[in-house]
């Protein structure tokens, strides 16, 4: 990992007359109120899922080269939540943020993303099956027991098998045998019954 003229640049060796395939990724290392960025937030959080980031520029955006946008701006605003620190999966917290500040970009604003949110899904099973791990975010694992615990009162029992399908990385092929519909119609079971279940219970993420 490269560090040029106030940026970390993402592949470490990048040279553009030798990388003219490599779309490179580059985050200023202060953010816009001047605090710097640990370079373990890059190394830990940004290196290991550098991939999966083109992945989502290109899938949400049409645009590889908007990585370091979205990537830059997560990884600042992550490390100002975390006052600088680096958490425990940085990685996982870095690619889903980015994933839905993407969506976030494609919709116009959060709140137009919010009504299309089924798209994170369906994309989530038709595109990164091995990368994009959008239920890590959606069922952090401090609230996927409080979360699994509501759906049983419930009686969502389909919401919570699908929960569970999430978790052990099901692809979309297993849910359309599982349950006999589209992805889209899956997706937008399981969006509305896990924010109907998690608002009456009181669960946020």
């Amino acid at each position: 990992m490269d560090k040029t003229m106030g940026f970390f640049i993402v592949p470490s060796d990048y040279r553009e007359e030798s990388h003219s395939a490599v779309v490179p990724i580059c985050i200023a290392d202060t953010d816009s109120d001047g605090n710097p960025i640990r370079r373990e937030w890059i190394e830990r959080g940004v290196m290991p899922v550098a991939d999966p980031l083109r992945d989502v520029a290109d899938c949400f955006l049409h645009d590889r080269w908007r990585a370091s946008e979205i990537t830059e701006r997560v990884v600042h605003w992550l490390s100002r939540r975390h006052h600088g620190d680096v958490p425990n999966e940085p990685s996982r917290r870095v690619l889903n943020h980015a994933s839905w500040y993407a969506a976030d970009l494609r919709a116009g604003s959060r709140r137009a993303r919010r009504k299309a949110d089924v798209d994170l899904f369906t994309a989530r099973l038709q595109t990164f099956p091995d990368h994009y791990d959008l239920v890590a975010d959606l069922l952090a694992r401090d609230t996927y027991d409080r979360l699994m615990v509501a759906l049983d009162r419930d009686g969502s029992s389909d919401i919570r098998e699908m929960a569970s399908m999430l978790m052990r990385d099901c692809d979309a092929d297993e849910f359309e045998r599982r349950f006999r519909q589209s992805r889209n119609a899956i997706s937008q079971r399981f969006y509305r019954g896990v924010r109907r279940v998690a608002e009456a219970a009181g669960i946020t993420w």
